[in-house]
């Protein structure tokens, strides 16, 4: 995520870069999805004392000023990533790894449901779920 990006977001709202917040959207710059304990073991390696509950006050935080993510799907625990542009995420039944996809035609389809029904000001993503090339060779090659 860039600085200039962040800055942006913060300077818009009444929080300041603190150190853990540059942790916790440092742990989330590699564009990964990480679940807090995942962001909570990387931020203890720049700072150990750091502990889970101000982590998810961090993410919750940088969730509200529109900095980062959340995913979750079907009472799996919630993953977190750096807001990127809008896209969707074909998640794996078997590894549970989760992909970036972008989906054209996803934006309009979901604004006109949305009129259809009467609702205005909209978010909307789309999870697709299936089994990954790997896991689906890794299967085919089982029963072989």
């Amino acid at each position: 995520m860039e600085a200039k990006t962040v800055d942006a977001g913060l300077l818009q709202s009444r929080y300041r870069l603190t150190r853990q917040r540059s942790a916790v959207l440092r742990a989330l710059g590699e564009g990964t999805h990480l679940s807090a304990e995942m962001i909570l073991e990387r931020v203890r390696a720049e700072m150990p004392g750091v502990s889970l509950g101000t982590i998810y006050r961090t993410l919750d935080i940088l969730r509200g000023i529109g900095l980062v993510q959340i995913f979750s799907y079907g009472g799996s625990a919630a993953r977190y990533e750096a807001v990127l542009d809008k896209h969707h995420h074909l998640l794996c039944s078997e590894c549970r790894s989760l992909t970036n996809v972008t989906a054209e035609g996803v934006e309009r389809i979901a604004r006109d449901m949305a009129a259809r029904e009467g609702f205005s000001d909209i978010d909307f993503s789309l999870t697709v779920v299936g089994r990954c090339r790997d896991c689906a060779k890794h299967s085919h090659l089982q029963s072989v």
